[in-house]
C-alpha cells in the first residue's frame, strides 16, 4: 500500500482513535462497575470475577472492530479497488492477531496465577477464540456488501439514465395526449429538466441523499396543473387531508373521465411519496412505516439506494399507466 493511499485512510484514522478513546474510557467504568458488584457478593476470584470482565471486554472490543470497518468502508474518499478492501481487512483485523484482545490476556494470566481449575480455563480461551472467528467473519461479511454497494453504485449510474430517460419520456406523452384530448394549449405536468434529472441520477447512499431524491419526486407530482384539471372537471370541496389540491383533482378527473380504468394504484403511489417526504422533513405523519410496508420494504430504511430503487420503478409502472390511460381513444 502506498503512501498516497495511506494518507487517504487519515481521516478515518482520526475517527478510530477518538472512538477507541471512548471505548476504554467505558470499558474501565464497567469493569470497575463489574468488580465493586461482585466485590459486594463476596465473589472476588469466583468463576463469574474472571467470566464478566472477560465479557465485558470481548464486547467492547466488537464494538471497536465494527466501528474501524464500518468507519473505512464509508469514509474512504474514492472508489475502492481490491488492494483498498486488503487494506481494510488489515486494519479491522489488525487487533486479531494475537490471541488475547483489548484486557482478556490480563485476566488470563490472573487466572493462571490463581491456578483457577483447567476446564474452567480452556473454556475461556475457547470462548476468546471463537470470539475472534466470528469478529472475522463479521468484517469479511461487511466487505462484502460493500462491495455489492460499490457493484451496484456502478451500474446504478448507467441504470438510471435510462430510467429517467423513460420518466422524461413518459411525461412527454403524456402532455402531448392530456393536450389533445382536451386542447387549450393544456398540460398536465410542469417539471425542471435540468437540475430536477441531474439530482436524480446521484447515487441514494446517504439518509441525505435519500431525503433529497424523494423531494424531487414529490416536486414532480406536485407539479401537477390543477388550473388544467379545473378547466374540465370544475372546482371541487376541499378534503380533509393534507394532500397537495391537484392530487384530488387528478383523482377526481380519473375516476370521472375514466370510469372503465382502475387508477386508484397511480393516486396511491403520488400520495404515499407525499407522505414519505412529510415524514422525512417534518415529522408530519406516522404513517411512513405503513407506506414503506406497502412497497414491502422495512422502517427504519438500512439500504436507502435499495429503497430509492423501489419507490422510483413503482413510480415508473404508474406514470406508465398514466400514460396508457390518456393514450386510449
Amino acid at each position: 500500500m502506498n503512501h498516497s493511499i495511506e494518507e487517504l485512510f487519515k481521516y478515518s484514522n482520526d475517527l478510530i482513535q477518538d472512538e477507541r478513546e471512548k471505548i476504554d474510557k467505558d470499558l474501565t467504568t464497567e469493569i470497575k462497575n463489574i468488580e465493586d458488584d461482585l466485590a459486594r457478593k463476596g465473589m472476588e476470584n469466583s468463576g463469574s470475577w474472571y467470566s464478566k470482565r472477560i465479557e465485558a471486554n470481548l464486547n467492547a472490543f466488537e464494538k471497536f472492530i465494527r466501528f474501524v470497518v464500518d468507519s473505512d468502508l464509508k469514509n474512504f474518499p474514492l472508489p475502492k479497488a481490491e488492494t483498498v478492501y486488503e487494506k481494510i481487512y488489515e486494519r479491522a483485523t489488525g487487533g486479531m492477531k494475537g490471541n488475547f484482545p483489548f484486557g482478556t490476556r490480563n485476566i488470563i494470566e490472573q487466572m493462571k496465577r490463581n491456578e483457577v481449575e483447567q476446564s474452567f480455563l480452556d473454556g475461556t480461551e475457547k470462548i476468546i477464540q471463537e470470539k475472534m472467528i466470528y469478529l472475522d467473519s463479521i468484517v469479511k461479511r461487511e466487505i462484502r456488501k460493500d462491495k455489492q454497494r460499490e457493484k451496484n453504485n456502478k451500474s446504478f449510474e448507467k441504470d438510471n439514465y435510462s430510467l429517467l430517460k423513460k420518466i422524461a419520456n413518459e411525461l412527454d406523452e403524456i402532455n402531448i395526449f392530456f393536450n389533445k384530448r382536451y386542447g387549450g394549449n393544456k398540460r398536465l405536468f410542469t417539471y425542471w429538466e435540468y437540475k430536477f434529472w441531474f439530482e436524480l441520477n446521484k447515487p441514494c447512499v446517504t439518509k441525505k441523499d435519500f431525503k433529497n431524491s424523494i423531494a424531487y419526486l414529490s416536486n414532480l407530482i406536485s407539479s401537477i396543473e390543477e388550473k388544467q384539471i379545473v378547466s374540465i372537471i370544475g372546482e371541487i370541496k376541499d378534503k380533509d387531508n393534507h394532500d397537495p389540491r391537484s392530487i384530488d383533482y387528478l383523482e377526481k378527473l380519473l375516476k370521472d373521465k375514466f370510469t372503465d380504468k382502475d387508477s386508484e394504484s397511480i393516486i396511491s403511489c403520488f400520495r404515499r411519496i407525499l407522505r414519505i417526504r412529510a415524514n422525512l422533513f417534518h415529522k408530519e405523519t406516522s404513517n411512513i412505516i405503513k407506506d414503506l410496508n406497502g412497497l414491502k420494504l422495512d422502517y427504519p430504511i438500512k439500504d436507502y439506494q435499495f429503497a430509492f430503487n423501489i419507490i422510483i420503478n413503482n413510480f415508473v409502472n404508474q406514470i406508465s399507466k398514466l400514460h396508457n390511460i390518456f393514450s386510449l381513444k
